[in-house]
């Protein structure tokens, strides 16, 4: 996956946000499911990176 690629869309208060990789790589692990809460400071992906 190379960077700036879309992981993940959020969606709070009825906006969407994209979240980005910051960095090329392989993703490794995705920690969230459809329709779940997070917060904060909550691990959603894991890169394995360049």
């Amino acid at each position: 996956m190379p960077e700036d690629d879309l992981l993940l869309v959020i969606e709070a208060m009825k906006m969407e946000t994209g979240l980005y990789a910051d960095h090329a790589g392989m993703v490794k692990a995705v920690h969230v499911q459809p329709t779940s809460q997070i917060d904060a400071k909550d691990l959603l992906v894991e890169i394995d990176g360049a």
